[in-house]
């Protein structure tokens, strides 16, 4: 079987659509994205727990749709952010 770009990323550590995966065996907050702040190299990452993990990996083409948009949702999110921050720092607006 060829090995897709999913499986590659794995030797590198577990990455979906170009974002990385932190396994976690909490229960709250799991793929919940990062709220996006302040800091321009802020990347996003996708927290699950290992079952999770083992589960997207058997069947990644039916996830990755999802995936995909959830990565795409949160970068628009981080540019707007992004955006509104510095158009509140020009115009003198405390943003805190």
């Amino acid at each position: 079987m060829k090995e897709g770009r999913h499986e590659r990323m794995k030797k590198n550590g577990i990455e979906w659509c170009d974002i990385k995966v932190i396994v976690d065996d909490a229960t709250a907050d799991l793929f919940e994205m990062p709220e996006p702040n302040e800091d321009p190299n802020q990347e996003p990452f996708f927290r699950v727990t290992r079952s999770t993990a083992d589960l997207v990996k058997h069947d990644f083409e039916r996830y990755r749709p999802s995936l995909e948009r959830m990565a795409v949702d949160w970068r628009e999110a981080k540019k707007r952010f992004m955006q509104d921050t510095k158009h509140g720092v020009e115009s003198g607006t405390d943003i805190s």
